[in-house]
């Protein structure tokens, strides 16, 4: 007998090792002697595909695990053999004709995949748990979906808990007591729908998966959040916005250098430096307590150099997501809020990025660390309708608290269209405590907006601006560089 451990963090041991959950297991790793790149041989292969299996499984999709393997296989560069042979599994004497073609048909499916963008250029890179769940649920829903049928389904076997799961070795061992033949139907199905499989894996958008690269914690990402951005067209036009600006933010530079005060004398003491700068008093040590301080670096020198010290600021970044901001207007506001949080996190702002439309949505971390909740930043839907004024009445009162609490400098940037009607006053109450800066993107007609003069900074966004990839970008590195520069 033998162990499996992987990611699932949360089972106890009791749980992981419950009935229902071996025989589960039992049932999915009896499948793996169908795999066509290689059946596993121990049970340390076969922990990975599970624990991917689950990922699917609370998409809403059902797949059987040598399906999941043979997935991750491609993804890994492994691709069956173009001489592919059936092997016999126990307990199944020979392979009638048509199961023989059936498995062969497979094979060539699986080839066929592997020669899509998506499979070659991932082959090259290791992916998260999260991502490679994400690109097989979207190759895979048509077949899952035809696979469990119209209506009323049956209840979901769930989830398998694997951090101390006790199984036989081997799949070869388990398919003598769980007949995995009842998983053969999935394979029919995805040869009988090769084009459609195949389509799907070569519509698989690879942008959303390198801009998510860009930011530390995407692995963490909702699989829901990235299954959807993974879907969604205007997402990934945003994305694809965001990848023309992010090459040129990535070169802002936070001002962390240090200090030097070699002619106005040494700055303090410190546990590193150059043996020039040594406080004399550590040279009246013996020899035996010298050689003890040095191998404990506990000698002392004078250092000539200090951090520069830091302001503390604060810098809210708003989109509005109401109706009118459908289309290119959402793709410029996405793709643009994306940089410039990531521009202001990298100059040392802390990043907060939040929706609004008849009320201000949660509250998203958006700095360098916050990939995570770049999905749903790009595939964020509302239908709520629009009331600027008590959002930005709330805002005022969030606004007025940080300003009570003190010790840092707010600035607020909010995007939205020609259409935003916020009363004067409130505005007025905002640029007293903080920065206030408006971007509005293509205005239906002239702006009227009376609020305008009382921003500290503000720009129009035309359709002229659209004209061609180079000009669109051209102007959004402008806005990205003078919300920066007024907010050193």
């Amino acid at each position: 007998m033998a162990f499996i451990a992987a990611s699932a963090a949360g089972d106890s041991p009791q749980e992981a090792a419950g009935p229902s959950s071996f025989k589960e297991v039992s049932r999915q790793v009896a499948t793996l002697c169908f795999a066509a790149t290689a059946t596993p041989t121990g049970v340390g292969p076969v922990a990975h595909p599970l624990a991917c299996w689950n990922a699917l499984t609370r998409l809403g999709f059902d797949a059987p695990l040598y399906v999941v393997y043979d997935l991750q296989r491609l993804l890994g560069g492994l691709t069956p053999a173009a001489d592919f042979e059936l092997m016999r599994v126990p307990g199944r004497a020979t392979w009638d004709r048509r199961t023989s073609e059936l498995f062969l048909r497979y094979a060539a499916l699986l080839r066929a995949l592997a020669a899509t963008p998506v499979f070659e250029s991932m082959a090259r890179r290791p992916l998260p748990l999260a991502f490679e769940a994400v690109v097989m649920a979207r190759i895979i829903c048509d077949v899952s979906r035809k696979w469990m049928g119209p209506g009323p389904r049956l209840a979901a076997a769930g989830q398998v808990a694997l951090n101390s799961l006790e199984m036989p070795a081997t799949p070869w061992e388990l398919a003598l007591t769980q007949d995995p033949a009842w998983s053969l139907g999935f394979m029919s199905h995805a040869v009988s729908m090769r084009h459609v499989v195949v389509a799907r894996g070569e519509q698989v958008d690879l942008g959303p998966l390198r801009l998510l690269g860009l930011f530390a914690g995407s692995a963490r990402a909702d699989l829901l959040d990235l299954f959807h951005l993974m879907g969604s067209s205007l997402g990934g036009r945003a994305v694809e916005f965001s990848l023309q600006l992010l090459p040129s933010v990535l070169e802002t530079k936070r001002s962390t250098a240090s200090q030097r005060f070699s002619i106005d004398g040494y700055a303090s003491v410190e546990r590193r430096g150059s043996l020039d700068a040594i406080l004399p008093s550590e040279l009246a040590h013996d020899e035996d307590t010298f050689a003890h301080k040095v191998l404990s670096d506990e000698l002392l020198f004078y250092g000539h150099e200090r951090r520069l010290d830091s302001v503390l600021r604060e810098h809210w970044v708003l989109v509005d997501t109401s109706a009118s901001m459908r289309g290119l207007r959402e793709i410029f506001a996405r793709g643009l809020a994306v940089a410039l949080c990531k521009k202001l996190a990298l100059q040392g702002d802390g990043v907060t990025f939040r929706f609004f439309d008849s009320r201000l949505h949660r509250r998203i971390p958006a700095g360098s660390a916050g990939g995570h909740e770049l999905p749903h930043i790009l595939s964020f839907r509302s239908e709520h309708g629009r009331h600027y004024a008590r959002v930005f009445d709330d805002l005022l009162g969030e606004a007025r608290r940080a300003k009570r609490r003190g010790g840092r400098e707010l600035a607020i940037t909010f995007i939205t269209h020609g259409e935003c009607h916020i009363p004067s006053a409130i505005i007025e109450g905002l640029a007293a405590t903080a920065r206030l800066y408006g971007i509005f993107v293509l205005p239906s007609r002239p702006m009227s907006l009376p609020y305008v003069p009382l921003l500290h900074r503000h720009h129009v966004v035309n359709q002229a601006d659209f004209a061609d990839v180079a000009t669109r970008k051209g102007r959004a590195l402008h806005i990205l560089q003078d919300i920066a520069r007024a907010h050193p």
